[in-house]
């Protein structure tokens, strides 16, 4: 489940840049051009939250005798957190103008439950885990952070370099979860 949720945040992300970017930047009439576009765009992130949820719900199985309130805790808040995403994705598919209010639901409140759901886990597994993975999970739930506090201020400017840096990082941190999760 890692290296799926890896694969489909790294094209959830590229989709970001080169389907949807030009509809996220205010260009109504690109969108109206391009909707198959537009809302393939959303779908996928759509999948690439599943993928995360189902993720966190293999870590928190793993772990779960380890930390059974913050294993039992964490799927629901990403569930949450899954809710106010695809509800935000699902308004931007079908009326984009609501994006003001679609990016509070999806930057600030999804993205700040998946990243409180991860930080959950990650302090649950941590002394299992090899320093580097306890430190990119740090370094990626602290983007994670930041995404939500600039959403909820309304900086394009800072939620364009959060969202910049926790992709890239969520997508090695996943991937990286799931060499270590292999058996051996």
């Amino acid at each position: 489940m890692a290296y799926l949720a890896s694969a489909l945040n790294a094209l959830a992300a590229a989709a970001m840049m080169f389907l949807l970017r030009p509809g996220l930047l205010g260009d109504r009439a690109w969108i109206a051009a391009h909707r198959a576009s537009w809302i393939s765009g959303w779908l996928l992130w759509q999948a690439a939250a599943i993928a995360l949820v189902a993720f966190y719900v293999v870590l928190s199985i793993r772990w779960r005798e380890r930390a059974p309130v913050r294993t039992r805790l964490a799927p629901l808040v990403a569930a949450a957190g899954l809710a106010a995403d695809l509800a935000a994705e699902t308004m931007l598919m079908i009326e984009p103008a609501t994006v003001r209010i679609a990016s509070a639901l999806t930057g600030y409140l999804g993205n700040g439950l998946y990243t409180v759901a991860g930080i959950l886990l990650l302090t649950a597994g941590a002394r299992g885990l090899p320093r580097f993975l306890v430190l990119l999970g740090g370094a990626t739930f602290a983007a994670g952070i930041a995404l939500s506090a600039t959403s909820l201020a309304e900086w394009q400017t800072g939620e364009m370099a959060a969202t910049a840096a926790l992709m890239p990082l969520f997508v090695i941190w996943s991937f990286a979860m799931g060499r270590w999760l292999r058996p051996s």
